[in-house]
């Protein structure tokens, strides 16, 4: 059993009796994940960095609060094995801070790589269609402090007034638990940063992705890794039929810039009438060329669970959301922490949800996310052991 699988090994009560973050990361990945980067103190220090590890996670769960209260916060409840917190002083805001950018982005980097992984097993047969993983990628953005710091290194979109990074998540559909992260500045493409995911990717995957994805070489790549993909595509793409097939869909051809550089590929067209009547054409290229193996109708119906991603955004912008939904930090290597922190706080908690769903034998898409996120919070102030 490797590092993340003894991670999350043990009783859903367990999560809540004893802090679910230190459930999830317990002392020795965190550790393992300060080592790793080269982060260990050379001397003691009133905040050592598997104490930092723990508030970085813990500040997205204390939304609006200095980092003086959401350390008390997270101190309340804790004994030393002799003498207990009687003699210790929680540092100012500022030896806090200090401490943050001592600490660095690659522990937290490193903690979240070690747990991000699809985790629905043969009890979740939703997450799956005839044998393959449901897997989605789409992107975001997060606002980040104002600054000439922050503004150099992530940069700000034409007309907007605050600089942004944008991040590309792999996440499984039945869950909504995040297999792969990556982000950049706001000038790097959804294409660029899904490149760095696709050692994530692999056999037993169907990945869908939106029209903002497809290219010949992105699209070979990907299947490249043994994963299936399911693809919509822009009006911009040509895609000359090349064989009709018996249930209305057809073979074609994606193109790359070099004449040889195609792949065949099915091509499935279909509309879909909302509410108000309105009528939107959808076009999917799919790595499953035979209709009697994925029927089209089942591949459309597949499509729709990319939508689940967006939903999982929801979850992290709206429910896990700092004040005024801005970061915190004022400088790049503060705003790269908090977002692998946040990262690790939100598979943390998909961790416990999913759990929860085996034990109560339903969708993990059923049970709300914002009062598992209160329930974690009191387990964090009440029992927390770093």
């Amino acid at each position: 059993m490797g590092r993340a699988e003894g991670a999350v090994a043990g009783r859903l009560t367990d999560d809540v009796s004893i802090g679910l973050l230190a459930t999830v990361f317990p002392e020795e990945a965190v550790e393992a994940a300060v080592d790793e980067a080269g982060a260990r103190e050379e001397r003691t220090r009133a905040l050592p960095s598997k104490l930092m590890m723990y508030l970085a996670m813990a500040l997205w769960l204390e939304p609006g609060k200095g980092y003086v209260r959401t350390l008390r916060g997270l101190l309340e409840g804790l004994r030393w094995s002799r003498g207990g917190w009687d003699g210790y002083r929680v540092p100012s805001d500022g030896a806090i801070s200090l401490a943050r950018y001592r600490l660095g982005e690659a522990p937290l980097r490193n903690l979240f790589e070690e747990v991000a992984a699809p985790v629905a097993d043969e009890r979740m047969p939703d997450a799956f269609w005839r044998g393959l993983r449901l897997m989605a990628v789409d992107g975001t953005v997060f606002d980040l402090p104002s600054g000439r710091h922050n503004e150099a290194a992530f940069g700000v979109p034409a007309g907007g007034s605050r600089p942004q990074a944008r991040l590309v998540a792999l996440a499984e559909c039945g869950t909504l638990a995040l297999a792969g992260a990556a982000f950049d500045s706001i000038e790097a493409g959804e294409r660029a940063l899904f490149e760095r995911l696709l050692d994530r990717l692999a056999p037993g995957m169907l990945l869908l992705a939106d029209r903002g994805f497809p290219s010949y070489d992105l699209y070979t790549a990907a299947a490249a890794t043994g994963a299936e993909l399911l693809w919509r595509v822009s009006a911009s793409f040509a895609l000359p039929v090349k064989q009709r097939l018996a249930d209305g869909t057809y073979l074609s051809e994606l193109r790359g810039t070099r004449r040889t550089e195609r792949v065949t590929v099915r091509v499935i067209e279909y509309s879909v009438v909302d509410d108000d009547g309105v009528s939107e054409v959808f076009c999917l290229i799919t790595t499953l060329l035979d209709p009697e193996t994925a029927p089209a109708l089942e591949l459309a119906r597949n499509y729709a669970e990319r939508w689940s991603v967006e939903i999982l955004f929801k979850l992290v912008k709206i429910d896990l959301r700092t004040s005024g939904g801005v970061l915190r930090s004022g400088r790049p290597e503060g705003v790269r922490q908090e977002l692998w922190a946040l990262l690790c706080v939100y598979q943390a908690l998909r961790t416990l949800i999913t759990r929860a769903a085996v034990i109560a034998g339903v969708d993990p898409a059923r049970i709300s996310f914002p009062p598992v996120l209160d329930a974690v919070k009191s387990s964090v102030r009440t029992a927390f052991s770093p």
